[in-house]
């Protein structure tokens, strides 16, 4: 099967056998390498920039590593600023889930292409400089920089928009809706602070130079929020899939909230053929609400609830990945009604809310290796927020039929004026408790009665304002029980929805009347601790993973053994919520790797 990500790696892979004939090259003539510290303190910054510097406009990109790299040219030797820069380059994909899009195959690639293209770049730069007659190193400014600097920063732009071009093509996207004259030109603001920077280390004048970096890590920390993504459909995925979830908000009705489905879904992915199905289990049937072959709308239509590929997918709630339909099963092929094996590829994920299957988004395409595990994730991430997009339209939907119906009644009766009364009255009322109902059932989670995610992201932002306002700490948990899909394969479902329960309860008690528990996943809690530092919040942790592992579960079933894993992390001050959820999720996974039954 040949994977979708094949052209973008060979790709890069020939870009770096040239990157690495260039430097090589560039060596051979002689350079002066500066201490290997000197290297790591100028792999760290730039590292430091992309984590907190200032968003580029599209896809998210950080417009501040001009300055590093101008500064970089004009101190060393063009082979020596390419090397260090294009280490960093390197690195950051492994370091960023963000920007790796969760995927080691999609961090690979984009460590290679950036890595060669960094490299190529400030080669190329470094050269057009000398040859337009640039001091080396620049210790000053004359009127006769100007055009030699102008040279340089043109090239490196020139060669960074060309070779990302390149990789936009490859990866399949529109190019003209990427790279407009806005892109193009952002990373050239901050040429000047680097022909400053340089001049500033070249003279010697290292306090006045410590002076300008401490103002520019200032400056860098206070505004890193500025410059958010814009609206576009090209930016990065999970950016992308964060403003879908904002879109999906607010839809009062269900038919408003497919068409924003849809828009959002071609968003995000690259398809031939499109199905949004909704599951209605009063009539037992599959409502296909959408289906779009290669642009055009097909009348909506009904299936049984267990006919077929969607059904199959519905009573199993599982995502399923089709990389090519010529290596699918006999079973899966049978079950989508193929009679051969056609090339293709396909990506499913259920609509699940509050374990309850609500429908199915599905795209296909008709080439092969065009999905990877990586579409598979964001696939599932999306379905999440339509998930919950759905059922509050269908709950706005309910109360909407609901008032209308309420209307009708009273006018029809309006002759009996006072039994009219009565009766609205009492529909009013059961309005109100409808409402109040869900409300409260929009902010707990059906299984265990613990907070809801919903309920934990409000929550969160709560105690952020609080933690903000009075100056206290605030830390959060992510914890999540360890091999609990062997507990449900092997014992069953209702088992462990037993063990679900009791682990919501140990969590409960060993709370403090100002924490919450939540339960935001499938066996993944997280807990709000306002007040604890990450020391004490660890320690905390670590009375509740033993309580967990220490607890009787043979009452539940015998034999029955469960262990949690949790991670840790404490608010800075300014980081945003998701970054604070993400960090604890990081820690989360070091528990994972390192053994489970343990606070990381």
């Amino acid at each position: 099967m040949r994977s979708r990500y094949a052209s973008l790696a060979i790709y890069s892979l020939l870009l770096a056998l040239v990157a690495a004939s260039a430097l090589l090259s560039a060596s051979a003539r002689g350079a002066t390498f500066p201490p290997w510290w000197v290297a790591m303190l100028g792999i760290g910054a730039s590292l430091f920039v992309w984590q907190f510097g200032l968003r580029a406009p599209r896809l998210g990109l950080i417009s501040m590593e001009r300055l590093l790299h101008v500064g970089l040219l004009l101190v060393f030797d063009p082979v020596v600023a390419a090397s260090i820069c294009a280490a960093a380059s390197l690195t950051w994909p492994f370091m960023s889930r963000r920007y790796s899009q969760g995927s080691l195959q999609v961090a690979a690639i984009r460590a290679v292409h950036n890595a060669s293209m960094t490299a190529l770049m400030l080669l190329a730069a470094g050269e057009i400089y000398l040859l337009c007659g640039g001091r080396h190193p620049l210790n000053g400014l004359l009127a006769t920089d100007v055009l030699p600097l102008v040279a340089m920063a043109l090239t490196a732009q020139a060669v960074n928009i060309g070779l990302m071009m390149l990789f936009f093509r490859f990866d399949g996207r529109d190019v003209r809706r990427i790279v407009t004259p806005t892109y193009a030109l952002s990373d050239l603001i901050f040429v000047p602070a680097g022909v400053l920077a340089a001049v500033l280390y070249n003279t010697g004048n290292l306090a006045v130079f410590a002076l300008f970096g401490g103002l520019m890590l200032l400056f860098v920390l206070s505004f890193n929020s500025i410059g958010s993504p814009r609206d576009t459909d090209e930016r990065g995925p999970l950016t992308r899939l964060f403003e879908a979830g904002r879109a999906l908000q607010g839809a009062r009705r269900v038919d408003v909230l497919v068409e924003r489905i849809v828009s959002e879904v071609r968003t995000l992915f690259r398809f031939d053929e499109l199905h949004l199905v909704l599951v209605d289990r009063e009539r037992r049937v599959l409502d296909i609400r959408v289906h779009e072959h290669h642009g055009t709308r097909s009348p909506a239509r009904e299936t049984p609830i267990d006919a077929g590929l969607f059904g199959s997918l519905v009573s199993r709630a599982e995502p399923l990945l089709v990389g090519d339909w010529r290596d699918a099963s006999p079973e899966l092929l049978q079950r989508a009604a193929l009679a051969d094996k056609p090339t293709g590829s396909l990506l499913a994920a259920p609509l699940i809310n509050d374990g309850i299957v609500l429908g199915l988004l599905s795209v296909q395409h008709a080439q092969p290796g065009i999905y990877a595990r990586a579409d598979l994730h964001l696939m599932r991430q999306l379905g999440q927020h339509v998930a919950g997009a759905l059922a509050d339209a269908r709950a706005f939907e309910d109360l909407e039929n609901y008032r209308r119906d309420l209307e009708a009644r009273v006018h029809v009766r309006t002759t009996e004026l006072e039994k009219a009364n009565n009766e609205k009255e009492r529909l009013i009322t059961m309005l109100r408790e409808r409402s109040l109902q869900l409300e409260r059932e929009s902010q707990e989670d059906a299984l265990t009665g613990v907070a809801n995610r919903r309920a934990f992201m409000q929550r969160l932002a709560s105690e952020l304002q609080v933690a903000l306002a009075v100056g206290q700490p605030l830390s959060i948990a992510i914890a999540d029980l360890d091999h609990f899909k062997v507990v449900n394969d092997e014992l069953g479902h209702p088992v462990g929805d037993r063990a679900l329960r009791q682990s919501a309860v140990l969590m409960r008690r060993n709370c403090r009347g100002s924490d919450l528990v939540a339960r935001i996943g499938g066996e993944e809690f997280a807990l709000i601790l306002p007040g604890m530092t990450r020391a004490d919040a660890s320690a905390w942790c670590e009375a509740l993973r033993a309580s967990v592992a220490g607890h009787e579960w043979d009452d539940i079933h015998p034999g029955l053994s469960i262990t949690i894993s949790i991670g840790v992390a404490q608010w800075d001050g300014s980081a945003e919520i998701d970054e604070l959820v993400h960090v604890a999720d990081t820690q989360l996974y070091r528990a994972k790797r390192s053994g489970r039954n343990q606070v990381a």
